[in-house]
C-alpha cells in the first residue's frame, strides 16, 4: 500500500492528443526517454487517421511548396519548421521505419499506403509508439494544465487523478470533425496560461450556395477552374475537380480556396467564387459559340455534363434557342457565364464537414526550432493546434508529421 506522504511520480514527459501528430511525437520522444505518457480523450488512437483519404490515408503529397499552405503567422517562420525534415526523408520513415509499403499516385500528387488501408497506417504508428516504451492511455479529457513553482506541470484529467511532467506536448488537433474528439481544448487552455491564438474556424470545408439554372444539381460533378475573389484577392485553384452538394459546392478545388470565403466573413467581406466550366479562353469559347448550328443546349452538352448545360441554358434564357438567333449581347452572356460563372457564397458547412481547423496558436509564439512555446518554457506544440493548414491531397499530414517529430525529438532530446 502506497504512503499517503508518497509522492506522485513526475513523468519526463506527457503527451495530450493521440492523432497523427501527438503518435509522431510520441515515437521520437521515446528514442530519448523511457518515460513518456500518451494521453488520449476518446476510446483509440488517430481516430481521424482512420478517416482520412477515404480509409485510403494520403499520407503525403509527391511535391509540395510552401504556397500549398496557409497561415495568418510568418511565412518565413513557418518555412524554418518544413526545413527541420524534408519530404523525401519523412516519406523514408513511414517506408523503412514505421514500415508502410507506399504507392505514388503521380498524377493526383499522392502518396498511399499500397494496402490503401488507412488502419494500416494507424496501427504501425501506434506500433511503433507502443515499442519504444511509451505508455498509451484512452478516455483522458484534459480540462486543466498548471505549472508549480517548481516547474513541474500538472495535468488535469476529467474525472481522474491528476498527473504531472517535466514536459508536455499539446497535440489536440484544432476543431474539425468534432466526433473524433475535437473540441479546441488544446487552444483553450493554451489561452488561459496567457498565450493568445488565431481566430479558429472551419477550413478545406465545402460552401454553402446557389447552383445554376432552376434547381438544384447535387451529386454532378466536373473539372474546372475555380477563382475565389473579391476587390482585393484572386486566388484560383491548383486543383480542377468541383462537386455540387445538396447544400452547395465542393471538391478539393473548392475545399482549397474555402478558407478565403471564411476569412473574408470575419471582415464582413462577401467572396464570389468565379469558376470556368469549360476551361477555355473566352475568345476561344465566343468563336466556338459562333460556329454552331445547332440547339445551343444540344452544344453546350456537348462540353459538359447534361444537368449543367440545362441549367446555364435557364440561365441565360436560351433553352430554345438556336447558335445561329443568338445576338451578339446574348453570345456575350453566355461566354461571360462559361468562362467566368459568379457563385456567391452564403457560408459553410462548418466544422462538421471541415477536413482541418485554420487559425491556432501563432508560430510567433512557438520557438520553431523546438516547437516549445517562448512564454511557456516546458510546453511544446505540434499539429492541427498550431496556424497552419495545407491543401487537400497529404500536406497536413505531412505538417503533422514533420511538428509531431520536431516538438518530440526536442522536448526530451
Amino acid at each position: 500500500m502506497k504512503s499517503q506522504n508518497q509522492q506522485p511520480h513526475i513523468h519526463d514527459l506527457i503527451i495530450i492528443g493521440a492523432g497523427a501528430a501527438g503518435l509522431t511525437a510520441a515515437y521520437f520522444a521515446s528514442e530519448f526517454s523511457d518515460d513518456v505518457l500518451l494521453l488520449e480523450r476518446t476510446n483509440k488512437a488517430g481516430k481521424k487517421i482512420l478517416i482520412s483519404g477515404g480509409t485510403r490515408c494520403n499520407v503525403l503529397p509527391v511535391k509540395m511548396e510552401y504556397d500549398d499552405y496557409f497561415t495568418d503567422s510568418s511565412k518565413n517562420l513557418m518555412k524554418r519548421v518544413f526545413k527541420s525534415w524534408s519530404l523525401d526523408r519523412c516519406k523514408d520513415w513511414l517506408q523503412w521505419e514505421i514500415g508502410l509499403n507506399l504507392n505514388c499516385e503521380v498524377e493526383s500528387n499522392k502518396w498511399f499506403p499500397t494496402s490503401n488501408s488507412a488502419k494500416e497506417v494507424r496501427d504501425k504508428l501506434l506500433d511503433g509508439v507502443k515499442n519504444g516504451g511509451v505508455e498509451v492511455r484512452y478516455g483522458h479529457k484534459i480540462i486543466a494544465i498548471n505549472r508549480s513553482t517548481d516547474g513541474i506541470w500538472t495535468i488535469q484529467p476529467e474525472k481522474q487523478p491528476e498527473l504531472q511532467a517535466k514536459k508536455v506536448i499539446l497535440a489536440t488537433g484544432g476543431c474539425s470533425i468534432p466526433t473524433m474528439g475535437t473540441d479546441g481544448i488544446g487552444q483553450r487552455i493554451l489561452q488561459q496560461l496567457g498565450i493568445p491564438v488565431t481566430e479558429l474556424y472551419p477550413a478545406l470545408t465545402p460552401l454553402l450556395c446557389r447552383h445554376p439554372g432552376n434547381e438544384p444539381i447535387p451529386g454532378l460533378s466536373l473539372e474546372t477552374n475555380v477563382t475565389a475573389a473579391d476587390p482585393e484577392i484572386s486566388y484560383t485553384a491548383k486543383r480542377t475537380g468541383f462537386l455540387f452538394t445538396h447544400k452547395g459546392i465542393s471538391g478539393p478545388a473548392v475545399l482549397d480556396i474555402s478558407h478565403i470565403s471564411i476569412r473574408h466573413h470575419f471582415d464582413q467581406k462577401k467572396t464570389t467564387f468565379e469558376v470556368n466550366w469549360l476551361r477555355e479562353d473566352p475568345q476561344d469559347v465566343d468563336n466556338w459559340l459562333q460556329s454552331i448550328n445547332t440547339k445551343v443546349v444540344n452544344a453546350l452538352k456537348e462540353k459538359l455534363p447534361n444537368r449543367l448545360a440545362e441549367a446555364l441554358a435557364e440561365d441565360c434564357n436560351l433553352t430554345d434557342r438556336w447558335g445561329p438567333e443568338l445576338r451578339k449581347e446574348e453570345r456575350k452572356e453566355l461566354v461571360e457565364k462559361l468562362t467566368a460563372y459568379q457563385l456567391k457564397i452564403t457560408g459553410t458547412e462548418g466544422y462538421k464537414k471541415a477536413e482541418v481547423t485554420g487559425g491556432g496558436v501563432p508560430l510567433e509564439e512557438i520557438d520553431t526550432a523546438t516547437m516549445e512555446l517562448k512564454k511557456l518554457p516546458g510546453i511544446y506544440v505540434c499539429g492541427e493546434i498550431i496556424d497552419v493548414f495545407g491543401r487537400i491531397g497529404g500536406f497536413n499530414f505531412y505538417w503533422a508529421w514533420l511538428t509531431g517529430r520536431l516538438a518530440g525529438m526536442k522536448a526530451v532530446g
